[in-house]
């Protein structure tokens, strides 16, 4: 099932082929210009013709896609942990990402759940939990913490918890295929923008994010992994 857009990453792309398909119109049309005001005899008179009917074509193309972009539509919800306001084409049906503090915004019927505060009873780091909560792990030392859920039921992780006091580094190997679930991902979990993000995924393998968890470096790499990228972390130090 395919996520939400974002109402900002769908008005970035039709921007983009605006511009793109604008410009390029611009140019055909002048070099279709140039070559039908020195055709001689008629020899450049077919291919400007062409150029500037390309260019014409290319034009009418960038005016469909600006009016595209004042038809998309904007469906806001504010993330509960920080208060940043996430625009989204559509009410979304699946927990989504907040760009501003990293975390998945708890998804019930379309709206963002009510959040709970606690702290880790090893470090006193402060962590969040929501009735969607399967098992509440330590951001900080990786500690499970046990909560109570407003259904009564106690949420317990199945796995042990393993000490590691090591620091990762997440490093990205490649893709099968650029998605935008996959441009998402890695805009959400790395604070970017689309255009940085697909000049990163040029050079590959690249470092994603560095010293961070064991616990944050696996969820990070299930997450890219399930949208077709390749990962891989290691410890540093």
């Amino acid at each position: 099932m395919p996520t939400v857009q974002r109402s900002s990453d769908v008005v970035e792309s039709h921007s983009e082929r605006v511009v793109m398909a604008g410009i390029s119109g611009a140019i055909l049309i002048a070099i279709g210009i140039v070559l039908f005001l020195f055709r001689g005899e008629g020899t450049f008179t077919i291919l400007s013709i062409m150029l500037l009917s390309g260019g014409a074509a290319a034009i009418l193309y960038a005016g469909y896609c600006a009016m595209q972009v004042r038809k998309v539509a904007s469906f806001e919800i504010v993330c509960p942990y920080c208060s940043s306001k996430v625009n989204l084409v559509a009410a979304p049906d699946r927990d989504v990402s907040c760009r501003s503090c990293l975390r998945m915004i708890p998804i019930i019927d379309g709206k963002p759940i009510k959040v709970t505060q606690v702290r880790c009873g090893y470090c006193n780091a402060l962590n969040y939990y929501s009735d969607k909560t399967v098992a509440l792990l330590c951001e900080e030392c990786n500690h499970e913490i046990p909560v109570s859920r407003a259904d009564g039921q106690t949420a317990h992780s199945k796995f042990a918890v393993v000490d590691d006091d090591k620091t990762y580094e997440l490093r990205l190997i490649a893709y099968e295929h650029l998605t935008e679930e996959l441009i998402s991902a890695l805009q959400s979990s790395l604070a970017l923008n689309r255009n940085q993000v697909k000049q990163m995924l040029q050079e590959l393998p690249c470092t994603l994010l560095t010293g961070i968890p064991k616990r944050k470096a696996e969820m990070l790499s299930a997450q890219l992994t399930g949208h077709g990228a390749s990962c891989q972390f290691f410890p540093i130090g």
